[in-house]
């Protein structure tokens, strides 16, 4: 047998740049320079392609100096999510002030769905590693709610069942149920436009008013596409109800 073929396949090599190497004692600023390198990785690769050996390199380290910080890529992910959960969090609050206690709901409820969307839309690089992924992880446990998605989803349910009890919309449908549903709503819109740029999209103000209306009133007065809002035109669309067994709704 020759030489050459009792060599062992070659492994694969990872060039670690030195560029960047710090300074002794300067070790505190490396775990943003790391979640700063696995950031560009994600999204230059993808999540999934993406290795804690690259971000290593990227930032020149070793991979063992980078487990030091972070334990798994899954743990860089879940920095990465927390901060922008949080970034939405304080947009969602300037948006629907706890001192705005009294005002109209629904106009409430327009004003959190329009700061989700715009805030996204504005964000790409942060909805892309959070949401376009092949799998979600679930956000990261906080004891503070409102920084996480289930903050974002306690928000929409506790708007929608102050405006059912002002019944200025359907007060049978479950406040989580319609919170999730609302989310949904708004999730699509932002998701295609990010995945899909070249399409013949409506300017921003545009975009996130028709969704926001088709949410909360339907796309027009006949309500051939119905949202929450009980302002009326029952009889038009009485042929498009429900017929399930116990499902009513409110005039």
């Amino acid at each position: 047998m020759s030489k050459n073929a009792m060599q062992s396949p070659s492994r694969r090599e990872y060039v670690i740049s030195l560029d960047h190497r710090k300074a002794r004692g300067a070790g505190c600023e490396r775990p943003a320079e790391i979640l700063k390198a696995a950031r560009e990785l994600f999204l230059e690769r993808g999540v999934e392609n993406v290795t804690t050996r690259q971000i290593a390199a990227r930032v020149g380290i070793s991979q063992t100096a980078l487990y030091v910080y972070f334990s798994s890529k899954e743990e860089m992910l879940d920095s990465l999510a927390e901060e922008a959960w949080r970034s939405l969090a304080a947009a969602l609050a300037t948006a629907d002030p706890e001192e705005a206690e009294g005002s109209d709901p629904v106009e409430r409820l327009r004003a959190i769905l329009s700061a989700y969307m715009r805030f996204w839309l504005r964000r790409p690089d942060d909805y892309r590693i959070i949401f376009m992924r092949k799998s979600l992880r679930p956000c990261p446990s906080d004891d503070d709610r409102f920084a996480t998605r289930d903050g974002l989803l306690e928000r929409l349910a506790k708007r929608f069942e102050a405006a059912a009890l002002a019944r200025l919309v359907r007060d049978n449908w479950r406040p989580e149920a319609a919170a999730l549903a609302m989310w949904a709503a708004v999730s699509g819109p932002v998701a295609l436009r990010l995945a899909f740029p070249d399409l013949h999209w409506p300017p921003e103000d545009e975009h996130v008013q028709a969704t926001i209306d088709m949410i909360i009133q339907g796309c027009d007065g006949r309500g051939i596409i119905r949202g929450c809002d009980n302002s009326g035109q029952k009889g038009a669309a009485k042929a498009l109800e429900p017929a399930a067994e116990g499902v009513t709704f409110v005039d």
